[in-house]
């Protein structure tokens, strides 16, 4: 359980993670350390390693005594985790998985917006398409696929899917609050046409829309789902969905604004604050050590951590430092257009840190 805290100043865990992990990790807390300088805000930053390091070294990817670090922290700065010269799962399975379920951080938040200036950079090249992309993706973060049981004989493999009520009932009330918040609609995704869970799901989210009069709402087959938001993805203010279909669409989305360099997130427990920066991306480890990775997604999810911590100026500092380098031009490879001159990991996060220090 994360602590009280006491407003302004904040212990943050750092996660430093692998392959690109450390240098996105290294350009967000050079962007917070700016953040105190324009602001009254003061970040004490405690290692918690976790990740394909600690699991050669101590067996565990999430060693007991990271999980009491984060536990106890303010907030925590996840950056990627795994390597591909371990299974599958032995890292990423434990400590994604293990921070959110073992700290019930049953929100996934995802915003999925398309700067203006990055058009090129999307996939999408009509302009009646590409104007407009602002919606989040709600993700339930602790139960269905991704809640661990199962197993693997030697003929049969198994994953049960399992809904409580409590779990789709929160997601479902976040998402609820959250359009009311935004342009009061609320799409939820689901494959009720053939699965009992999503069934389940559907009823829930029915019933909690007539608590909602004022938000517009409507259920989509998750397949369906997946064609419009590239067809129409403006269509959408606030996306609601399960954990497994929510990790796959919300990748899919990523593409839509340039990169999964783009994509940030964080995940959080309303009822108790507490709330894990994390970007959509992986942990890339053919550019690792390379200062090719944008650390947008890095940065940007701190931004959100930020307004979980109910620090919305400093967030919006953060967050209109980030529009300006793009406005004025600055692209790492991902996001630039052929042709154009891109600049390093460290470029990017020294651009956007001299614009926080602007902005005071």
């Amino acid at each position: 359980m994360c602590k009280t805290r006491m407003k302004g100043k904040y212990q943050l865990a750092v996660i430093r993670g692998d392959g690109v992990g450390p240098e996105v990790m290294k350009e967000c807390l050079k962007v917070l350390k700016a953040l105190e300088q324009v602001t009254e805000l003061s970040f004490k930053f405690i290692e918690a390693p976790a990740g394909a390091q600690s699991y050669r070294e101590e067996g565990t990817a999430l060693p007991e005594e990271t999980l009491k670090i984060c536990g106890e922290a303010d907030g925590i700065i996840k950056a990627p985790v795994g390597t591909p010269d371990l299974p599958p799962g032995i890292v990423e399975g434990a400590v994604i998985m293990g921070l959110r379920q073992r700290l019930d951080l049953y929100v996934n938040l995802r915003p999925i917006k398309l700067y203006p200036e990055l058009n090129e950079a999307s996939p999408l090249k009509n302009e009646n398409i590409l104007k407009g992309v602002d919606f989040v993706i709600v993700r339930e973060n602790t139960e269905s696929l991704y809640k661990g049981h199962g197993g693997i004989s030697q003929d049969v493999a198994t994953d049960v899917m399992i809904y409580t009520r409590h779990g789709v009932e929160r997601i479902l009330r976040y998402a609820f609050d959250l359009a009311m918040k935004r342009r009061e609609k609320v799409t939820s995704v689901d494959k009720a046409n053939i699965i009992y869970c999503s069934r389940f799901w559907r009823a829930c989210f029915e019933e909690m829309a007539k608590r909602y009069p004022q938000v517009e709402s409507q259920s989509v087959y998750v397949d369906a789902f997946s064609q419009w938001i590239i067809r129409d993805p403006g269509r959408f203010d606030v996306v609601v969905v399960d954990n497994m279909f929510g990790d796959i669409v919300s990748d899919e989305a990523g593409e839509i604004v340039g990169s999964l360099g783009m994509l940030y997130s964080v995940n959080y427990n309303p009822e108790t604050g507490c709330c894990m920066a994390e970007p959509g991306h992986g942990s890339a480890p053919d550019i690792a050590g390379k200062n090719l990775v944008n650390p947008i997604a890095m940065i940007l999810s701190a931004k959100l951590m930020l307004d979980c911590l109910q620090e919305k100026e400093a967030a919006d500092i953060i967050g209109q430092a980030v529009e300006t380098v793009i406005s004025k031009g600055y692209r790492t490879v991902d996001i630039a257009p052929t042709g154009w001159r891109y600049v390093g990991t460290e470029e990017m996060g020294d651009a956007i840190v001299k614009e926080v220090q602007s902005l005071q």
